[in-house]
């Protein structure tokens, strides 16, 4: 579901660590709209994703170059920010304000009974909305999660935020926030850093950055599961080590180790704490506008009834994307007369979240990828595998050619940048391919690739993998930047069913898995992570007959939960949003008839139309009827596989229309962002560059392709 690693971007591989970017016709219209914040973005997205493996390290080609009408802060370092149990906000990244919140690592020992109890300081980043004149925030902060675990707010809050603003309401002021373990919230969930009281926390950071690269070198050259006959008992026993090692480190810090207070409900909780904050910040402003603003202003009676609808205080709006799905539902059980508006999409089951192993989330998988023939036999000449005469099976055969090939002999070369050898094996298309599913938009470019590997243009690879440089020795990055062990953390210590088995044990459950879905050999190496994981969670402050999982009654919460799944999902399938739809009482559930991972997988007018609704309106969809009956609100695409939305808002005949157009400009960037920054993907996937595919023209003519980019 998630990987948060980061590699560093130049000027000609402004990829950032995705696995794929798509060329999109109107992207140099949106450039134009966040020029102004071009340049922090791309340092931030390549200071959080560092990769996992040193094979997704991408380094500058050139240094970006910052411009003279730019007003950049002295700093943007959290560290330099104080921590407050207050909310105090500090400008930050342009156009945002950024704090620091404490709160207590253990709710049970709260911060007003001893100076001594360990604490939390929570980032936060805030795209601020804008106002009228009575009022200078809003009732309750928007919200977002993007997923992960692990996946950092603030980097969502910065990249996202404004998009989200012209689909949801531009008085909304968005807020990401890192969890627990996760980003620039400290205490860190980092295994690898050994504070040793010589050092300092710099050089320890740095030491445990180099141990880190170290340790998965070796992993680079095991393969997937399957890959040999001792594959699986490699990483399991690399598993097995990494749970050692932190356990290590729980054991330095003992009662304190932040490691024992990663898990979902915390975080639920630290959410409250977060409301609770900015309600009492929000007072404070409330009363310096009081003495600004001389004369009552009267609203009428269109604003009272919208005033009326959307209040807010003192309660939880929030987009959640995947992994934040479960941490939202947390929430809504643990507070249920706290939900203001929740949107959750791209539904986790929460009972299957809490077993040993996540066996039917990818129960759709193959169907997203058998897709992939039928599309592009429809695209006919828009798809670079498709062949004049071809039926959808001549195209997947065509496709299943070039992994068999690859799989028997593995393509060897030289990188053209950094001169380094690389061989790029099955074991690294087939996770690659499975990050496709969760956005199959980028099927322009793999059909491109595909089909010049099956004309034998092996050597369209030697400038799009991505290898590390040089350069990487003279790194120099913020501490919130360095990876971190919080996915794995938080995934295992929220296990009601910890996982611990022998290597037949799981062996059996990935001939299970493989009987699902073609792609169990990626996926159960995500689960055996959590393999003798020991590090138990402590005192969460929920009952277990309180978590969704568990809950037998639906939920009543005080505004309903409005839920949002694709047709096909890879890893959060739509019987799972209709499963948690029906643990809530009166909640909504949309259905969108694409594939992908979350609805921004495709632009929807349809569905941004009833998140409009839902969060400016209160207008709810129905409630969900049993999965076999098929009976709930859907949603049509507006764009598919080979056939991109590419709306143009100076086009549209009316200012209605025209707003339609760019708040589904928006929800594209949204999608853009979401793939550059990798939220959902799964660790450790090849990268490619395919910026560079247009260099590839007299390639692409020669094998009597299509000139497509």
């Amino acid at each position: 579901m998630d990987s948060h690693e980061l590699p560093l971007s130049g000027e000609k591989t402004v990829l950032l660590g995705q696995a794929i970017e798509p060329h999109e016709p109107s992207k140099a219209h949106w450039k134009r709209r966040h020029f102004r914040d071009a340049f922090w973005l791309i340092l931030l997205i390549s200071a959080w994703r560092f990769s996992d493996s040193i094979s997704n390290f991408l380094l500058p080609d050139s240094q970006h170059q910052t411009h003279e009408h730019i007003r950049l802060p002295e700093s943007v370092d959290f560290a330099d920010i104080v921590p407050s149990e207050k909310l105090e906000w500090h400008p930050c990244f342009p156009g945002t304000f950024c704090a620091r919140l404490t709160v207590p690592m253990d709710y049970h020992r709260p911060l007003n009974e001893s100076e001594n109890n360990p604490k939390v300081h929570i980032a936060l980043l805030m795209v601020p909305g804008k106002h009228p004149v009575w009022e200078k925030n809003s009732k309750s902060p928007f919200l977002i999660n993007p997923g992960g675990p692990g996946g950092s707010g603030t980097i969502a809050a910065l990249g996202l935020g404004s998009s989200i603003q012209k689909i949801v309401g531009e008085d909304q002021d968005v807020i990401g926030f890192d969890p627990r373990g996760v980003g620039a919230t400290t205490p860190r969930a980092d295994c690898f850093s050994y504070p040793d009281g010589e050092n300092s926390d710099v050089e320890d950071q740095n030491r445990g950055f180099f141990h880190r690269l170290w340790w998965q070198l070796p992993a680079l050259g095991i393969g997937l599961v399957n890959s040999s006959s001792d594959s699986l008992n490699r990483i399991d026993a690399r598993a097995r080590a990494g749970a050692k090692l932190c356990e290590d480190k729980d054991a330095l810090h003992g009662k304190d180790s932040i490691l024992r207070y990663l898990h979902t409900p915390s975080v639920a909780r630290d959410m409250l704490s977060i409301i609770d904050a900015w309600d009492e910040w929000a007072e404070t402003q409330n009363h310096d506008l009081a003495d600004e603003v001389e004369e009552e202003v009267e609203l009428s009676d269109d604003e009272k009834a919208k005033t009326e609808v959307l209040d807010t205080k003192g309660k939880l709006v929030y987009w959640g994307f995947s992994y934040g799905t479960l941490l939202g539902a947390t929430f809504a059980s643990m507070f249920p007369d706290r939900v203001g508006r929740v949107v959750l999409d791209g539904v986790v089951h929460a009972d299957h979240y809490v077993a040993p192993v996540w066996m039917d989330s990818i129960q759709d998988s193959d169907a997203i990828m058998d897709s992939f023939s039928t599309y592009c036999h429809e695209a006919k000449d828009k798809c670079a595998m498709y062949r004049d005469g071809d039926n959808p099976s001549d195209i997947a055969g065509r496709f299943q050619a070039v992994m068999d090939r690859i799989k028997e002999s593995p393509i060897s070369f030289a990188n053209n940048g950094s001169r380094s050898p690389v061989i790029v094996t099955y074991s690294d298309l087939k996770p690659l391919l499975f990050t496709t599913l969760y956005s199959p938009m980028v099927w322009t470019q793999i059909a491109i690739i595909w089909s010049l590997l099956s004309e034998g243009y092996d050597e369209i690879l030697q400038d799009l993998v991505i290898v590390p440089e040089p350069s990487l020795c003279g790194l120099t990055i913020p501490y919130w930047a360095y990876p971190t062990d919080a996915l794995f953390a938080i995934m295992c210590s929220d296990k009601r069913y910890p996982l611990n088995e022998t290597l037949s044990d799981l062996e059996a459950r990935f001939e299970r898995l493989a009987n699902m879905s073609s792609f169990a050999d990626v996926w159960i190496g995500l689960m055996t992570n959590c393999n003798s994981w020991g590090i138990k969670a402590i005192d969460p402050p929920m009952r277990w007959d309180d978590h969704p999982a568990h809950k037998q009654k639906p939920i009543n919460t005080s505004f309903p939960v409005l839920f949002l799944s694709n047709k096909h999902d890879p890893v959060t399938p739509l019987s799972a949003g209709v499963a948690m739809a029906r643990k809530f009482v009166d909640a909504g559930l949309i259905e969108q008839n694409s594939e992908g991972h979350c609805s921004l997988a495709a632009v929807s007018k349809c569905t941004i139309n009833k998140l409009r609704n839902y969060f400016l309106l209160g207008k709810v969809p129905p409630h969900p009827s049993r999965l076999e009956e098929g009976e709930w609100e859907k949603c049509e695409a507006d764009e598919w596989p080979f056939h991109p939305f590419t709306g143009d808002p100076y086009a549209a005949e009316s200012e209605e229309a025209k707003l339609e157009v760019e708040r589904m400009i928006a929800f594209k960037e949204m999608q853009s962002f979401a793939r550059q920054m990798g939220f959902w993907e799964p660790k450790g996937v090849t990268k490619l560059n395919l910026n560079l595919l247009p260099e590839y023209q007299e390639e692409i003519a020669r094998a009597g392709l299509p000139h497509f980019l």
